[in-house]
């Protein structure tokens, strides 16, 4: 079996959910022993030389389409064809309407059709029209968690035999053993390095920023539980140049934290692990997730975990967080408090972690995608 994989994202300069999926899924697919012969299609060079480096070793064979435009339409099509591939996988939920060969599409969440309020009307707009036309081409839909799976099932109409969740991976990079920040990594980082409450994963309103907010303006207010004093700085990463960055710096002001929060801007893959190290606990409050990715990696890094009880957070999460309601700030004020004064708690909570941690591999990932594989190219 010949499979292609739309592999862009390995030279993309940004390096988001899909990226990061496409990037640990190919390494992990190049160290299979027993995986198919798979061809990477880029449009451009691998610049990175450990990236490279690590796809040169497997059955992932990297292969440059010099296509400007039309990639999905017409070059990616054309090249399987001339290429005599047998499955394409397509990991970023668009499927062309006339390839040669069935088509594996991954779907990473559909917060769209679940929180379309915040989106913009033209973002949505695409989506709608574009996506369930495009994943019902689909032979199969690769959905990155269990709830993941439900949606594309409920919305998209999707039959379940069609479906199969794969969980995502965490890279060996977040272990609790490791350096902490220096102090000199990013603006503010001086002030993180003994302690912070740590938020990252993107800035887009679904965050639920505004409540998490007010939950920390409530213990600056209020104090600690107990009389212990006052909460440490709080820490979110992601652009702030963005409408949403913009909007952020309002709440901030408007909640007169100016002071007490620290906006990094993106912080880079090689300062991340440092970052959940030093922080004092990962507050993850979002409303909806396909995934949640910072959970897995905080709770690799020995980091304590405060997340949401809904969608695919409850799943990843496990009992190794505090999960809470992600429309209450006074319930996520509670939770903080309590992760931040009790010692004991923010100790079983890193161990729990940990060990739930080590459940989820890149290895794993790519096993399971290769069965996948298997069973189209040998239906039963």
């Amino acid at each position: 079996m010949l499979v292609g994989l739309d592999a862009r994202a390995l030279v993309s300069p940004v390096r988001s959910g899909v990226e990061l999926y496409v990037i640990n899924l190919a390494r992990a697919l190049a160290q299979l022993s027993d995986a198919p012969d798979i061809i990477a299609y880029m449009d451009r060079r691998i610049a990175a030389p450990e990236l490279a480096a690590s796809l040169s070793r497997g059955r992932v064979r990297p292969k440059v389409l010099r296509a400007k435009r039309g990639w999905l339409r017409a070059a990616l099509p054309w090249r399987l064809w001339r290429d005599g591939v047998d499955l394409v996988h397509l990991p970023s939920t668009i499927v062309p309407p006339l390839l040669p060969c069935p088509a594996v599409v991954t779907v990473h969440d559909l917060a769209w059709a679940r929180y379309p309020e915040t989106y913009d009307s033209a973002d949505l707009r695409m989506q709608t029209e574009v996506v369930p036309r495009s994943v019902r081409r689909a032979a199969h839909v690769i959905a990155v968690s269990r709830s993941t799976a439900r949606d594309v099932a409920d919305v998209l109409q999707v039959p379940n035999d069609r479906i199969t969740a794969i969980p995502l991976g965490v890279s060996a990079a977040f272990a609790p053993e490791g350096p902490k920040l220096n102090g000199s990594e990013f603006p503010g980082a001086d002030r993180a390095r003994d302690g912070c409450v740590l938020h990252t994963g993107g800035l887009h309103p679904r965050k639920n920023l505004g409540r998490l907010l007010e939950a920390y303006a409530m213990l600056r207010r209020e104090g600690l539980a107990g009389g212990a004093g006052s909460a440490p700085p709080l820490l979110i990463a992601g652009d702030t140049s963005t409408r949403w960055g913009r909007e952020l710096m309002t709440w901030i002001a408007r909640l007169d934290l100016t002071p007490d929060v620290i906006l990094p801007g993106h912080v880079t893959e090689q300062v991340l692990p440092a970052l959940y190290r030093s922080a004092t606990a990962l507050v993850y409050p979002s409303l909806y997730e396909g995934f949640g990715l910072p959970i897995l990696e905080a709770m690799a890094s020995g980091t304590p975990v405060i997340t949401s009880d809904g969608s695919s957070m409850l799943e990843v999460a496990g009992e190794a967080a505090v999960l809470v309601n992600p429309e209450s700030a006074e319930e996520l004020a509670g939770a903080l408090s309590r992760v931040l004064t009790d010692e004991a708690l923010r100790r079983d909570l890193a161990e729990r972690g940990l060990l739930r941690s080590r459940q989820f591999t890149w290895e794993r990932t790519a096993r399971e995608t290769v069965a996948v594989y298997g069973r189209l190219a040998h239906p039963l």
